[in-house]
């Protein structure tokens, strides 16, 4: 009977050994394992951090676009103002060359009439002889007058002319001003769009953040909870090495 029961003991030393080694060995795997997601968990916080870090530069990026944005809106708006002034000036500067070049036109052509008219004096005057003296040196300072007109005329009506060209080459300006800050208009509202669509990224990164440290942080509280389990299965492995009076060092190894 005290040999079966001195078996019966032997027996239950192995397996109270046995359990006591094998719950060791899985603390010891869990311990390890919760050590390498501790890692990563801090790992994660680290590029949530700097995820964060990105997110603000973005931000500031954006309102540095708007504000440039803004500034550039309020330049072109002073263009379009100038422009807007500009245009009837040189609307009338047009309109005032167009009609120095019609009275010209119209001052030219009685000119030539009336050169043609003393050329015409002056001949009947030749016919006429000693009685038509007097009224040949009318006739000639009449051609002479109508000379000087034409000339005249002529050059106000090449001067009219030239006004007229640099008129039409400022409206040109103009009208190229205005089809710039249309564009530009364009530019301004797409990089507001952009610097807009930046700052709801923003936002959306700086929620992803803030859900994936949460996360972490609920990571690290189950895996610190993990390791204290691993801690009480070596505790618990301890002591069934005791009751089956196996050294501590031996089951350690």
């Amino acid at each position: 009977m005290s040999e079966i029961m001195a078996y019966n003991d032997d027996g239950l030393r192995v397996q109270l050994r046995a359990m006591a080694t094998r719950l060791t060995d899985i603390a010891g795997c869990v311990a390890s394992e919760a050590e390498a997601a501790t890692a990563v968990v801090r790992g994660t916080v680290e590029q949530a951090h700097r995820i964060a870090d990105l997110a603000a530069m973005l931000a500031e990026a954006a309102g540095a676009i708007e504000e440039s944005a803004r500034r550039q809106a309020d330049t072109l708006a002073h263009i379009r103002a100038g422009l807007a002034i500009n245009k009837p000036v040189i609307d009338a500067l047009t309109s005032s060359a167009q009609g120095v070049a019609l009275i010209s036109a119209d001052v030219s052509v009685i000119a030539r009439e009336s050169q043609m008219l003393s050329f015409n004096a002056r001949i009947e005057a030749a016919r006429a002889g000693d009685a038509g003296r007097t009224f040949a040196v009318v006739a000639a300072e009449m051609s002479a007058l109508t000379g000087r007109t034409k000339r005249a005329t002529d050059d106000i009506g090449a001067r009219a002319s030239a006004i007229a060209r640099d008129v039409g080459a400022a409206d040109k300006v103009v009208a190229a001003h205005e089809a710039l800050t249309v564009e530009q208009d364009k530019l301004l509202c797409a990089s507001l769009v952009q610097a807009q669509r930046q700052r709801e990224a923003v936002a959306e990164l700086a929620i992803i953040t803030a859900d994936t440290a949460d996360a972490a942080d609920q990571t690290a509280t189950a895996i610190g909870r993990v390791g204290a389990n691993a801690v009480a299965v070596k505790v618990l492995a301890r002591q069934l090495a005791k009751l089956a009076r196996v050294p501590l060092d031996s089951t350690s190894a």
